[in-house]
């Protein structure tokens, strides 16, 4: 089988000291060729050649609500979570940039910054604020093919998706098949919500266009909006907040292989 193939290379390549980068070239022909996801849902949108979506958007997952009703949700504002790079480097130029700023509307918008009272302290105008956080019920996972940010697309890299607790457990059924074990998570205090920490952005609506076209341009390779609940930890509020990630229904989802193959792929690609 596929999977078994990808197995043997890998252990293959775990007992040599040489030809890494043909073993991992090899893996990444096998999951491209084998792999799960379709491009069905988002017809029209993929493009298989560059492995991104083209014309600017990304789709939004089944369980994503509108925009605009999350923005209510929230006050007037959008939430976003971020789980990886937006963490640590969500840009220079960009509107989630604006967070590292500590006046951000002195410093880009003059108009506004003549008419704050001098009394008014500068950090009631922030239009992008950032809060630390959880994500609940959801694991931070190696289990997304990169064709632009750490990888070629003839040459896939590896990053980090969200998977929500049931993801992760019928991928981890699907490797455990023969064994017929088909039990799920269970809420009954014996296997508890996964919580994975990030950054909580806020930003306000006059810059949630901007913001979620910045967002849909970066995250355009494979990626899907999600809607999730995040605690922030601070305070303990529980809310909702938009989330970019790789689902199983992605077309560059790599699937319960990730675990074998992690090793030689993230030393080797650009």
């Amino acid at each position: 089988s596929p999977l078994t193939t990808i197995r043997t290379i890998a252990f293959t390549a775990l007992h040599s000291n040489h030809h890494c980068r043909r073993h991992s070239a090899l893996i990444n022909y096998f999951l491209q060729s084998h792999s799960t996801s379709t491009t069905t849902a988002t017809s029209g949108m993929w493009d298989p050649t560059s492995q991104t979506y083209t014309g600017g958007i990304v789709p939004s997952h089944h369980s994503s609500m509108d925009i605009d009703e999350l923005i209510a949700l929230n006050d007037g504002k959008l939430k976003i979570f971020g789980y990886g790079s937006l963490c640590w480097h969500p840009g220079s130029d960009g509107v989630l940039s604006l967070a590292n700023l500590e006046e951000d509307v002195i410093e880009h918008d003059h108009d506004a910054a003549a008419n704050v009272n001098d009394a008014t302290s500068p950090t009631t105008k922030r239009k992008v604020t950032t809060a630390a956080g959880r994500a609940i019920g959801y694991q931070r996972c190696w289990s997304q093919r990169s064709a632009d940010h750490r990888g070629t697309p003839e040459f896939n890299g590896i990053v980090c998706t969200l998977l929500s607790d049931e993801e992760v457990w019928r991928l981890h059924n699907q490797r455990q098949n023969d064994e017929g074990n088909d039990a799920q998570p269970t809420e009954d205090g014996i296997r508890r919500p996964s919580m994975t920490e990030g950054l909580v952005y806020t930003i306000d609506v006059d810059l949630v266009d901007d913001c979620l076209a910045e967002l849909d341009f970066r995250e355009k390779g494979g990626y899907a909006r999600d809607v999730i609940d995040v605690v922030e930890d601070d305070t303990g509020n529980i809310g909702k907040a938009l989330l970019y990630r790789g689902t199983p229904d992605d077309p560059a989802f790599f699937g319960s292989e990730s675990c074998y193959i992690c090793p030689w792929l993230l030393p080797s690609c650009r």
